[in-house]
C-alpha cells in the first residue's frame, strides 16, 4: 500500500463521537454490514467509542516507525473486522464476531498502552472453498512481533507454523468421505494483555467445526518477554525455589469446587495429584495486568456442556511468591 493510500485511510480512523450512545463514526455514512449492526446496538457503539478513544490516546503518544506501525495495526484491523463480520447475515453471527473482534483490539490498545509499544503486527489465514459436499472458511489470526528490542524469529515462526498447521488439519481433503452438504469453519483470534512493561501475554482463542455432534475449541497463552523474544514459563515469573505450584494448585482447587456446585465437572478432576498435573502447563496461565488467570479447556476438568473453566487469582495473592522484579511485577 502507498503511503498516501496509508493516510487516505488514517484520516477514516474512528474519532470520539459527539453524540452519547452513538459509536465513533457516523451512522448515516454506514456503508458495510459491520458498521450496520454497530449503528444497531448500544454494546457495539460502547465498545466502539471505547475502541476509538483508546486508539486515539496511544496514537497521540508516539511518533515515527511506532505510530506508523499503529496506523497500519489498526487499519488491518478494521479491514478484517468488516471482512470477517459479513460472511453470515445472521445477524447475531455478526454480533457475536463482532463483539469478539471489538474485545480483542480493546485488550490490544490497553496491553500497547501500558509500556513501550510492541510492534505486534496482526497476520491471517484466510481461506473459503468447497470439496466434495464440504464448504468450508477458514479465519485464522496471528500476532507477529516486529520490534526491535530481540530476536523474535523463532516466537514469529512457532505462531505461523501452528495457524498454517491449523488451516491444513481444517481443510477438507478429497477423502472427507461426506455424503451430505456440510459447513466447516475455523477460526483463531488472539488477545493481548500487559503483567508488566518488558512482557506481552498472548491468549489465542482457536475454534473449528469439521463434522461431527459439535465443535472444538481451546485457549492457549504465553507469556512473553520482549527483552529476550521468548515465551517464559511459570517458574521464570515465580522466585526460585518457592512452593508455587503447590500454592496455585490449592487456590484453584478451592475455586472449582465452589464452582462445580452449579456448574457440575468432573470432581475425580480435583484430586490432588491429578489436579497438580493438570494445572502444572504454561499454556493455561494467562497473566494480565492485574491478576493471573488459569484457564481450563472443556473436558478438562469438566463435560462438554459445561464449558471452559477460570480461575482468578489476584496478583496481590501470589506477591510473597514472585521473582523479585519479576515480568509480572509492577
Amino acid at each position: 500500500m502507498t503511503r498516501f493510500g496509508i493516510a487516505a485511510l488514517v484520516a477514516l480512523l474512528p474519532v470520539a463521537a459527539a453524540a452519547q450512545g452513538a459509536p465513533s463514526f457516523d451512522c448515516a455514512k454506514a456503508s458495510n454490514a459491520s458498521e450496520r449492526a454497530v449503528c444497531k446496538s448500544p454494546e457495539l457503539a460502547k465498545a466502539d467509542r471505547e475502541l476509538a478513544g483508546l486508539y486515539a490516546a496511544l496514537a497521540a503518544k508516539l511518533t515515527g516507525p511506532a505510530k506508523e506501525s499503529l496506523e497500519k495495526s489498526q487499519i488491518r484491523w478494521i479491514v478484517g473486522r468488516n471482512r470477517a463480520c459479513r460472511t453470515n447475515e445472521d445477524p447475531d453471527v455478526i454480533e457475536r464476531c463482532l463483539t469478539t473482534r471489538y474485545a480483542d483490539r480493546i485488550a490490544d490498545l490497553k496491553a500497547s498502552a501500558a509500556g513501550p509499544y510492541p510492534f505486534v503486527e496482526d497476520q491471517a489465514i484466510e481461506k473459503t472453498g468447497k470439496v466434495g459436499k464440504v464448504t468450508y472458511t477458514l479465519d485464522l489470526r496471528y500476532p507477529r512481533f516486529a520490534g526491535n528490542t530481540a530476536d523474535f524469529s523463532a516466537l514469529n515462526r512457532a505462531y505461523a507454523d501452528s495457524a498454517a498447521k491449523a488451516a491444513k488439519e481444517t481443510t477438507p481433503g478429497v477423502d472427507a468421505g461426506v455424503d451430505r452438504e456440510e459447513q466447516w469453519e475455523a477460526m483463531q483470534s488472539y488477545a493481548l494483555y500487559r503483567p508488566g512493561p518488558d512482557s506481552i501475554t498472548v491468549a489465542l482463542t482457536f475454534w473449528a467445526y469439521t463434522g461431527g455432534a459439535h465443535g472444538y475449541g481451546s485457549l492457549t497463552c504465553a507469556l512473553v518477554d520482549l527483552h529476550t523474544g521468548k515465551p517464559v514459563p511459570p517458574s521464570g515469573v515465580f522466585a526460585e525455589g518457592a512452593p508455587w505450584l503447590k500454592e496455585v494448585t490449592a487456590i484453584v482447587g478451592a475455586d472449582l469446587k465452589k464452582q462445580f456446585v452449579e456448574n457440575p465437572g468432573f470432581e475425580d478432576a480435583l484430586e490432588p495429584r491429578k489436579l497438580t498435573k493438570t494445572v502444572n502447563s504454561a499454556e493455561r496461565f494467562c497473566w494480565q495486568s492485574d491478576r493471573l488467570q488459569v484457564y481450563f479447556n472443556q473436558y478438562e476438568v469438566g463435560p462438554y456442556s459445561a464449558g471452559p473453566y477460570t480461575v482468578d487469582i489476584p496478583y496481590s495473592r501470589l506477591k510473597p511468591l514472585l521473582r523479585p522484579g519479576s515480568l509480572v511485577a509492577r
